[in-house]
């Protein structure tokens, strides 16, 4: 789990080398700016969370993911970064149990949210393909999708979208803690790894959404989070009582159903 978690952030390291954003127009202070980048490539990617998921023993669960019909539903960018983050680890989690046809389900979702979002031309349409030759092969689809999901957040910010690069950070983390909620209780064994993995997450996407908070998509993702961020906040992680972990549960899914609406 380790060497695998740390090879991706290697692979990420070395694509962001590569990325020139321009956020002068943002008037904030160039060494701020260096910062929050730092923290921002940080953040565990969707295919990551998915493989926490498998990590825990978390099983697999058909009717708590995003319905892949709802692809062609999102009709603004923000809407389609965040349910692409979500149905990159709804595939990466089915692909995780085999569960190829949903695999495939979720590939064309994939599709149609990157059609929308312009990025078809950056992605060489072989890899999407290569993806349903693979499907059966849980170690290819797990590379493959680790290198689409990085070239979509390359293209975007490439051309300064960097912003719907967050969002697909935040519509993933918040679909894996919505499934490892759903399928663990306040006495289990497992419960304290996982409050206290994606305590550690979310403080760092929240400190990358502080940092840029001056961009208005990125202020309303705030917005929307910060009842979960003020329990989080005050967890502590090796003493969660049960109302804070009920609490945590029901904030995360009522973030999760506001994602995922149209």
């Amino acid at each position: 789990m380790l060497m695998s978690q740390s090879c991706s952030t290697c692979s990420r390291q070395q694509k962001v080398e590569e990325i020139t954003i321009d956020l002068a127009d943002l008037a904030i202070d160039s060494s701020y700016i260096d910062m929050a980048r730092q923290v921002f490539f940080s953040l565990p990617t969707p295919i990551e969370m998915s493989l926490l998921m498998k990590n825990l023993g978390i099983t697999f669960q058909a009717d708590l993911l995003n319905d892949p019909a709802n692809a062609t539903r999102y009709l603004t960018n923000q809407k389609r970064a965040l349910n692409f983050g979500a149905y990159i680890t709804d595939l990466t989690y089915a692909g995780l149990f085999e569960q190829s046809q949903a695999a495939l389900r979720y590939k064309m979702a994939i599709k149609t949210l990157m059609d929308g979002l312009g990025l078809l031309p950056a992605i060489d349409l072989k890899t999407l393909q290569q993806l349903e030759d693979n499907i059966n092969n849980k170690e290819a689809v797990l590379e493959i999708v680790s290198d689409t999901y990085a070239s979509c957040t390359a293209a975007l910010n490439e051309n300064d979208r960097y912003f719907l690069t967050l969002a697909m950070f935040v519509g993933g983390w918040v679909e894996a803690a919505y499934i490892a909620t759903s399928l663990t209780t306040m006495h289990d064994n497992r419960m304290k790894q996982l409050m206290g993995d994606q305590k550690l997450t979310f403080d760092m996407m929240w400190q990358v959404m502080s940092d840029l908070k001056a961009i208005p998509e990125i202020a309303a993702m705030m917005d929307d989070m910060s009842g979960l961020a003020q329990l989080l906040d005050k967890l502590d992680v090796e003493n969660v009582t049960p109302e804070e972990y009920v609490n945590i549960k029901e904030q995360i899914k009522i973030l999760r159903q506001n994602i995922i609406k149209r």
